[in-house]
């Protein structure tokens, strides 16, 4: 009855009839999805994104394009025909839900997600009160005794998850300015900088006695004063087994392979039929498909920056969670866990680091292991520790002004594919950019690698196109990409047999590239077995940016990085290794090709936190971010839930991967008449760029020093919102 009502008049009706037999069933699931829309299109795959690119559009047989146009007319009518049913249920369900609520105002389901979907989006109260009245929502006075009755439910649930010991805590600070219109004396502009935390179930707990090895890793500690006990010191094995696992683990030639393979099947014309027979790389430590859980702590008003603000974050946290030692005057026995004996693992930036170390170094003579804070492991984050890998990438081949005027310097094609952010590479371009452009430059670099082989392979095939049409095997394509990484790819070898050449005997453009394409590969290497979860190709990555770190300035990323891996294999027990390897990044949606650094995901609930949930005019309040912050997985799976119920579309703050067609065409056109991919003997550079890796070789070789706590300060990240979007 209410849908014929609804939809009477015949003039509204823009359903046609081929389309009316849409299967109500279907609508329903697609309105009761779970599926997290909003978060997991944060920072996806761009090279994997279900989108129809010019790329694929050019790929389709031109005598087909006719039945491609008409299938995708045909397939718009139905999608709006899906729509228009929807919409219809969905006013259908709203006018029962408020007959409902006038006849019951227990009946109140609809109207109270709503509320507080109103309350999340910071709906003036006016409207809600308006809403309220209509039926639309419950009144304003339901909706805060909600939040915090719920708020209550969460601290209960953070409790439930820490004491089992089997949890993980990640921190970080966050900065907001809460302006003022009209500043008085009473009343004026203000900045504080707080803390937010959330709370991470560890996945694949084997062995939960593990955990159980504070005591065990003391002994161990070169920190622990007494005399009785023989510390585990770094020394100098931990290069020569990186060495060998790299050598062992991560073939260079076939990873790199894949990769060249991977570019030219999306990126070219011609050969997306191969996708499937490229594949993956092989695995090496694949953590298992899984959505992670969080549980979001109450941000704290605690200024993280200092030794004495860690203590302090630490104890907060330790007061949620209910565990401490029995000698805590908070400690309630009987109900509060003891954790004396067990490891906590926190995951955090470089600077969380240090700060938590420079507080073990001061209190290593207390007497209980708590006071001593000899409980953290902390596990850097790779979400930091990739947005160091493209300021390293910077440093080399942006920064210095020398390099930034050859023809075929990075910076030249940064005019090209940026021309109007040209100003901001050369100061400061943040890491979405440098992301974008290292994958961009890579890709064309790579296209005409597999345009020279081609004509190396067939004088006919002058182009990629030429090559597509004569349709090659895939034997054949496996072949050329190796061959392209032989050429085109520099090693420590190669490079240094060239360099040490008479002059007249190098092209010192050619070397430039080949180890610009050994950096951006490497750093594509990266990305895709971070976004995969395989641990295990992230550590084969690590010994090469430990080097280029060293190189580039960046000496704290490089030792602390050193010190990690030295102690997963020389402290750590293998069952805590391998854990601490399984947890180091999460899933939040439990989708293939996912995972991110746990130091995104709080970096993102900052973003939840201060930005999206936070309020806006006289409800902006720190109290009111602090009161909120543990509900902010709960307005997120509301949103979820308005956003699949009522149909909404643009659910997602991430922008879909621009069309790079045209662009990279243009690059490639540059590129071609470069010919930096074409050694001509005494061909010279305008600046020959230092290959990083070689030089921090050289300096750890040459100054026999590994730690360098005080000779290279890296400045802290600044994390804009687009960086959440990258993949």
């Amino acid at each position: 009855m209410v849908t014929s009502l609804l939809d009477a008049n015949p003039s509204r009706r823009r359903i046609k009839p081929e389309f009316q037999d849409t299967q109500h069933g279907d609508i329903i699931d697609k309105l009761s999805s779970k599926e997290e829309n909003d978060l997991g299109e944060i920072g996806g795959d761009a090279m994997n994104v279900d989108t129809q690119s010019d790329v694929e559009m050019m790929d389709v047989d031109p005598q087909a394009e006719s039945d491609g146009i008409e299938e995708k007319k045909k397939r718009s009518q139905r999608r709006a025909a899906e729509r228009n049913a929807a919409l219809i249920m969905i006013k259908s369900v709203v006018c029962i839900s408020i007959f409902l609520q006038s006849t019951n105002e227990k009946c109140n389901y609809l109207q109270s997600v709503l509320g507080f979907f109103y309350h999340s989006t910071s709906v003036p109260e006016k409207v809600i009160e308006t809403l309220a009245h209509a039926g639309l929502s419950v009144g304003l006075s339901s909706i805060h005794k909600g939040i915090k009755a719920l708020s209550r439910e969460a601290e209960k649930k953070i409790k439930a998850s820490v004491r089992t010991l089997q949890t993980a805590f990640a921190y970080d600070n966050f900065d907001i300015s809460f302006k003022t219109a009209a500043p008085t004396v009473e009343k004026d502009t203000h900045f504080v900088s707080a803390t937010s935390a959330t709370a991470v179930p560890l996945y694949d707990v084997v062995n939960s006695s593990s955990l159980r090895c504070s005591e065990e890793l003391w002994n161990k500690d070169p920190r622990n004063p007494s005399k009785l006990v023989i510390p585990v010191k770094f020394d100098i094995s931990i290069l020569r087994d990186l060495h060998k696992e790299r050598s062992v683990l991560n073939n260079h030639l076939k990873i790199n392979a894949w990769h060249v393979r991977d570019i030219l099947l999306n990126q070219a014309v011609g050969f997306k039929h191969f996708v499937q027979e490229n594949g993956q790389p092989a695995t090496i430590n694949q953590i298992p498909l899984h959505r992670t859980s969080q549980i979001p702590c109450r941000a704290m008003k605690i200024k993280e920056s200092t030794a004495d603000g860690n203590i302090e974050v630490v104890e907060n946290l330790f007061r949620q969670g209910g565990i401490g030692e029995p000698e805590d005057q908070k400690f309630l026995d009987g109900i509060d866990v003891d954790m004396t004996e067990f490891v906590i693992l926190i995951h955090g930036d470089l600077l969380t680091k240090e700060r938590l170390e420079s507080v073990q170094d001061s209190r290593r003579i207390e007497a209980t292991p708590k006071r001593r804070f000899q409980f953290p492991i902390f596990i850097p984050g790779l979400f930091h520790f990739k947005m160091a890998a493209a300021d390293a990438i910077w440093r080399t081949w942006v920064q210095p002004s020398e390099a930034r005027t050859d023809p075929n310097s990075l910076f030249e094609h940064v005019g090209i594919l940026r021309p109007k952010e040209t100003g901001k590479f050369v100061s400061k371009p943040g890491f979405r950019r440098m992301h974008d452009v290292i994958h961009h430059d890579i890709w064309a670099a790579m296209l005409d690698c597999w345009r020279l082989e081609a004509m190396a392979r067939n004088s006919a095939w002058k182009s990629l196109e030429d090559f597509a049409k004569a349709k090659p095997n895939w034997e054949l394509i496996v072949d050329m990409s190796e061959a392209i990484v032989r050429k085109y790819v520099a090693t420590l070898p190669t490079i240094s047999k060239e360099r040490k050449k008479a002059t007249e005997d190098r092209d010192q453009i050619f070397e430039n590239q080949i180890i610009r394409n050994r950096d951006e590969l490497l750093y594509l290497e990266l990305s895709h077995a971070m976004n995969a979860g395989d641990i295990g190709r992230v550590e084969a990555t690590f010994l090469p940016w430990i080097y280029m770190f060293r190189a580039t300035g960046k000496h704290k990323y490089s030792t602390h990085m050193l010190q990690f891996m030295f102690n997963l294999r020389h402290v750590y027990s293998a069952d805590l290794a391998q854990l601490i390897r399984m947890n180091w990044l999460c899933n939040p949606t439990g989708k293939p090709h996912k995972f991110r650094g746990v130091d995104w995901m709080v970096e993102r609930n900052n973003l939840y936190t201060k930005v999206i949930y936070g309020g806006s005019g006289s409800n902006r309040t720190i109290d009111r971010i602090v009161e909120e912050s543990v509900l902010i997985e709960l307005f997120r799976e509301c949103h979820v839930t308005v956003e699949n119920g009522f149909h909404l579309m643009h659910r997602t703050i991430r922008h879909a991967p621009a069309n790079m067609v045209k662009t990279l065409r243009k690059l490639s056109e540059r590129i071609e008449a470069n010919s930096p991919h074409v050694f001509t003997r005494g061909r010279a550079a305008d600046y020959i760029v230092p290959d990083q890796v070689a030089a921090g070789i050289a300096e750890i070789q040459t100054t026999g020093k590994f730690f360098t706590k005080g000779d290279g300060v890296d400045e802290a990240a600044e994390i804009d919102e687009e960086d959440l979007g990258v993949d």
